[in-house]
């Protein structure tokens, strides 16, 4: 026996009734091909990513079960019959798999969410805190030293020898200007 996910899509316009009896239908299928549903979760009506037959909505409906896959064929040629089912698809869970119900989902999205929104809050709130003062430095002890003599001359000897290499150049009248 196979551990598989069945999600599949009704028309949201059956009526309660209906859609019960619809979904009573495929457990009844499953179940008929001795397969045993472990669990199983409704979502009810969501907005589809995009129209499917002239239908912008539909009723959600996610069971996994245990079954044969040589049962699967059977099953999807009653689906591919039924004028109610939107779509479907039938997905082979692997073995460390971890069902998580629509409601457990929506809460950890919610408080992840919760959690980013707290997070960008302390943000913004460090950002409008000014920062502390740091602490003044204290000045290192310098020991007294020597004063290092410096060659003024030397610059000004280089200075005034660029001064009279750009004098001729400017003043040479083969370079125009």
């Amino acid at each position: 026996m196979t551990k598989y996910e069945l999600m599949f899509i009704l028309l949201p316009d059956l009526g309660e009734k209906k859609t019960t009896e619809e979904i009573d239908e495929v457990k009844n299928l499953i179940t008929s091909a001795n397969g045993e549903i472990f669990h199983e979760d409704v979502w009810g009506i969501r907005d589809l990513a995009y129209p499917i037959k002239k239908q912008e909505q539909g009723y959600y409906v996610v069971l996994n079960f245990t079954m044969d896959g040589k049962a699967i064929p059977e099953i999807e040629h009653n689906f591919n019959i039924n004028q109610s089912v939107l779509r479907y698809m039938f997905t082979k869970t692997p073995v460390d798999y971890a069902m998580v119900t629509l409601a457990e989902y929506e809460a950890a999205a919610e408080a992840e969410e919760a959690e980013k929104e707290k997070e960008k809050e302390e943000k913004e709130a460090a950002k409008r805190k000014p920062a502390p003062k740091p602490a003044p430095k204290k000045k290192p002890a310098v020991k007294k030293e020597e004063p290092v003599k410096e060659t003024p001359k030397k610059e000004e000897s280089k200075l005034e020898d660029v001064d009279a290499k750009l004098k001729s150049i400017i003043d040479d009248p083969d370079i125009s200007l």
